[in-house]
C-alpha cells in the first residue's frame, strides 16, 4: 500500500500549521476552565491537541491524497481430463478390468487436484461435464471434443489435456489434423486392444429408407471376416413385430481367406404400409472377438403412394431444374413439368402446382386454369420474375398486391423474418441465407395480406425492406405461397460452393414444398414431427437424435393460439409411457422429447379447448446406432501421433503413476500470478471518518466534563 500526494510533501506541514493556528485562536483566551486551578493548563493543552489533530487531518484529506493498493491472485494451471465413454472402449473389457481402470483414473485425478485445477469431461458424439464410465455413447467424435475443450480454455491457464480413449472415431475428422488454437501437450491413455482378433461382422447395410407399397426394394449387406478361413455362416433377415422375429430371407456365405470383405444382396417386398423393422443377423462363429457386431437393425418407411407435383412454366428456365432436383430427393414426390399453360390429365391428380412466371404477358389466358386449381383447393406456389403479368397475378390471389411496377426487376437479397411460425428452418439453412446471391424480383410496391406469413424478406442494397421474398398463406381455400424472384438456381450453386453439397438449399425448398403439398388438416389441433419437414424427412430417428414435435391449435376463425396447455404421452412397444408437456413458442407449441432407445413408438397429444378434449395421435421409430461395434481394434497409432504432434506422450492404463510424474515434472505447467493495482482518493475510505469522529467526540466530552460548552 502506497500513499501519494498530488502536491509537494511540505504541504503536510501547512496542514499541521493550519491545525495549530486554528487551535491557538480557539483556546488562547479560553477562560471557562480557570476554576479548575492548577489543572487548567493541562485541560487547555489537551483540547488544543485534539482540535489540532482533527483540523490537520481534514486539511490533509482536502489535498486529495491517493492510496495505491496491490492485490495478488494465484491461478492454478488447468488440467483437462477427457474420458471416452463410447461403447467400443468397453467391448473387450471384463468387469474387473473396468473397475480397476476406474480406480486408477480416480486416483490420478485426486493426485492432480492437489496442485492443479482439474476439469473432468466425458465424450462420445459430444462433450459432457464429469467422468462417466458407463460406456454408453453410440458414436465417437474425438476431434469435436478437443475443439470444444480448446474453445472453453483458450484464454485461460490451460496446462495440458489428458485424453483417455481407444483412438477409434466414427464421426468428425481425424483429430491429428484438427487446427489447434491452444498450444498445450496432449497426453493420451491408450484403451482397448490393438491386436487383430478373429471376428465376423456386418460392416454396412445399404437400403432405401423410404419405399412404396407393393414395390420390391434391394438390401445390400456388407460383411467382413478377420482370421476366419474356411468357415461357413448364414445371413438371416427377419422382420420384428412386437419383439418377435419372423424370418423373411436368408443366404449362406463362405469365407476363404484370413481377411475377406464381401456383400450379399437381398430383394424384399414392401407389402404393408408404415415403418417396418428388419433385423439382419450373421450366425455366430466359434471364438469370435464379439458377436454384438453380427447384428444390424434397419427401419424402412413404406409409403402408400407418391405425391405428384406439377411445375407449370412460362418457358424453360434453370430454376425449374434446380427445384425439380431438390424436390425429388424425397422419394415421396413425383414432379412433372409442362409448358404453354396446359396441364394434361386431371387436376385432382396433383397435390401442388408450381407456376413459374405464370401468369405472364404471353399467357395471360391461364386465369381460368388457376381458378380451377383454386376451386379444387389445390396448393399453388407462384414464382415471380421479369415475365410475370403482375396485374393478372394480383387478381388471382390475395396474399400480396404489387403496384407501381414498370415491368423491370431489382436485385433482392434474402433476409430471415424472425416472426415466421408456420415451420422451423434447419440451422444449416439459417447459416446459408445471409450469403445467398440476390434474386431478380419484380420492381414494385408490395402490400402483404394480414393473413400471409413472410418467411424471407427482401434486402435491396444495404436497405432491409418490409417487402416479402418468400411468403406463405393458409386459409379456408387451402395453402398457397409466393417466391417473389427468379434465380433460385444461383442459390443451389452457391450452396455447393460453400458446403460441397446441396443439403441446405434442398432443405429450404423441401420445407416450403412440405408445407404446401400437405393437404390442410381440418382438425383444430394437429401435431407434426419436425424431422418430417426436412429434405429427406421421415419418421425414423437414430438413437442419438432428439425427437422434436411441433403443435398447432386453431380457433374458430382458423387463427393460431397457444393459451391452453398441451400434453403428450409417448408409448413404446412394451407399453412403457413417457409423459411430456409442450412449451409455448410465439403462437404455437414445441417439444424436444430427447433421445429414445431403438424401437417403434406411438404418441398421443391432447389439449382442452372450449371444454373439448382435442386429440392428435401418430407414430415414429428409432433405429439403433451401431457404428461403435464396427471396429474392435483400438487405434493407438493415432494416439501416438496426436501426442507427438503436441509435445505429449502415450501412456497405458497401468501407467497412470508415470503419467502423474511426467505432468508434475513439466516446467511449462505452472501457476500464474496475477497482480492488480487499484488507486483511489484517500478521502473515499469511509473508515477514516471514525478517527475524526473519535477526536471530535473526545474534545467535546472533555469540555462537557469540565463544565464547558
Amino acid at each position: 500500500m502506497n500513499l501519494t500526494l498530488p502536491y509537494p510533501a511540505w504541504y503536510i506541514l501547512l496542514c499541521l500549521l493550519l491545525g495549530v493556528i486554528y487551535a491557538f485562536i480557539l483556546y488562547y483566551r479560553e477562560s471557562q476552565f480557570r476554576e479548575l486551578g492548577a489543572s487548567f493548563k493541562k485541560v487547555i493543552w489537551m483540547l488544543a491537541v485534539l482540535r489540532t489533530l482533527a483540523i490537520s487531518t481534514i486539511a490533509f484529506l482536502l489535498l486529495s491524497p491517493l492510496i495505491r493498493t496491490v492485490s495478488n491472485r494465484i491461478e492454478k494451471p488447468i488440467v483437462v481430463f477427457a474420458q471416452d465413454n463410447s461403447e467400443s472402449v468397453h467391448l473387450n473389457q471384463t468387469k474387473a478390468d473396468s473397475l480397476q481402470y476406474a480406480n486408477h483414473i480416480r486416483d490420478l485425478v485426486n493426485n492432480l487436484s492437489k496442485n492443479y485445477d482439474v476439469k473432468n469431461y466425458s465424450f462420445g458424439s459430444s462433450l459432457k461435464e464429469g467422468i462417466d464410465f458407463s460406456y454408453s455413447e453410440k458414436a465417437t467424435n474425438i476431434a469435436a471434443a478437443l475443439s470444444e475443450i480448446q474453445g472453453l480454455y483458450s484464454n485461460q491457464n490451460l496446462g495440458t489435456i489428458i485424453l483417455a480413449t481407444d483412438g477409434i472415431y466414427n464421426q468428425g475428422s481425424n483429430p491429428v489434423y484438427v487446427n489447434s488454437s491452444v498450444n498445450v501437450p496432449i497426453y493420451t491413455i491408450g484403451l482397448g486392444d490393438t491386436t487383430t482378433r478373429r471376428d465376423l461382422l456386418i460392416s454396412g447395410v445399404r437400403f432405401n429408407r423410404s419405399v412404396f407399397l407393393n414395390d420390391y426394394f434391394p438390401v445390400k449387406v456388407e460383411w467382413q471376416a478377420l482370421f476366419c478361413p474356411n468357415e461357413q455362416s448364414t445371413i438371416v433377415i427377419s422382420r420384428i413385430v412386437n419383439g418377435k422375429e419372423n424370418t423373411i430371407d436368408q443366404k449362406n456365405i463362405s469365407i476363404q481367406g484370413d481377411e475377406e470383405e464381401n456383400a450379399s444382396e437381398f430383394l424384399l417386398r414392401a407389402n404393408e404400409a408404415g415403418v417396418i423393422h428388419y433385423q439382419i443377423r450373421l450366425s455366430h462363429l466359434l471364438n469370435e472377438a464379439s458377436d454384438q457386431n453380427n447384428v444390424r437393425d434397419i427401419f424402412v418407411e413404406v409409403v402408400e403412394k407418391k405425391q405428384k407435383i406439377c411445375i407449370l412454366a412460362n418457358a424453360p428456365h434453370p430454376d425449374i431444374a434446380a427445384i425439380k432436383q431438390s424436390i425429388e430427393i424425397n422419394k415421396n414426390y413425383e414432379v412433372q413439368i409442362f409448358f404453354n399453360g396446359n396441364v394434361p390429365g386431371n387436376i385432382n391428380d396433383y397435390n401442388l402446382f408450381i407456376l413459374h412466371e405464370i401468369p405472364s404477358a404471353q399467357q395471360a389466358n391461364v386465369s381460368s386454369l388457376i381458378q380451377s386449381i383454386k376451386a379444387k383447393k389445390k396448393s399453388i406456389l407462384f414464382i415471380l420474375g421479369a415475365q410475370t403479368n403482375t396485374s393478372v397475378f394480383n387478381n388471382l390471389q390475395s396474399m400480396v398486391n404489387l403496384s407501381g411496377g414498370n415491368g423491370s426487376t431489382t436485385d433482392a437479397v434474402a433476409s430471415v423474418e424472425n416472426t415466421f411460425t408456420l415451420f422451423t428452418l434447419p440451422d444449416n439453412v439459417l447459416k446459408l441465407i445471409p450469403g445467398l446471391p440476390p434474386l431478380a424480383s419484380p420492381f414494385a410496391d408490395y402490400r402483404v395480406s394480414p393473413g400471409a406469413s413472410v418467411l424471407l424478406r427482401q434486402k435491396i442494397g444495404a436497405v432491409s425492406t418490409a417487402y416479402p421474398l418468400i411468403l406463405l398463406q393458409q386459409d379456408l381455400n387451402g395453402r398457397s405461397g409466393v417466391i417473389a424472384g427468379e434465380g433460385l438456381w444461383r442459390w443451389r450453386l452457391y450452396d455447393y460452393l460453400q458446403n460441397a453439397n446441396h443439403e441446405a438449399f434442398d432443405a429450404l425448398i423441401s420445407a416450403v414444398i412440405q408445407f404446401l403439398s400437405i393437404k390442410p388438416d381440418e382438425q383444430q389441433f394437429r401435431v407434426h414431427l419436425e424431422k418430417e419437414r426436412q429434405a429427406t424427412g421421415n419418421r425414423i430417428f437414430s438413437e442419438d437424435e432428439s425427437v422434436i414435435f411441433d403443435a398447432e391449435l386453431l380457433n374458430e376463425s382458423n387463427e393460431l393460439l397457444n393459451e391452453p396447455d398441451v400434453s403428450m404421452m409417448i408409448k413404446d412397444e412394451q407399453g412403457k409411457e413417457y409423459p411430456f408437456v409442450f412449451s409455448k413458442i410465439s403462437n404455437s407449441y414445441s417439444l424436444n422429447a430427447g433421445n429414445f432407445p431403438a424401437g417403434n413408438y406411438s404418441y398421443k397429444a391432447h389439449v382442452i379447448y372450449n371444454k373439448k378434449d382435442l386429440v392428435h395421435a401418430g407414430t415414429f421409430s428409432v433405429a439403433p446406432t451401431q457404428i461403435e461395434l464396427l471396429s474392435t481394434r483400438a487405434n493407438h497409432q493415432l494416439l501416438y501421433a496426436l501426442s507427438e504432434k503436441t509435445g505429449g506422450k502415450l501412456f497405458y492404463p497401468s501407467q497412470t503413476n508415470e503419467l502423474l510424474k511426467v505432468v508434475q515434472a513439466k516446467q511449462e505447467i505452472k501457476p500464474i500470478l496475477y497482480s492488480s493495482t487499484r488507486t483511489q482518493p484517500l478521502i473515499n475510505l469511509r473508515w477514516l471518518l471514525l478517527p475524526l469522529l473519535i477526536l471530535m467526540t473526545l474534545e467535546w466530552g472533555i469540555r462537557k466534563f469540565n463544565g464547558g460548552y
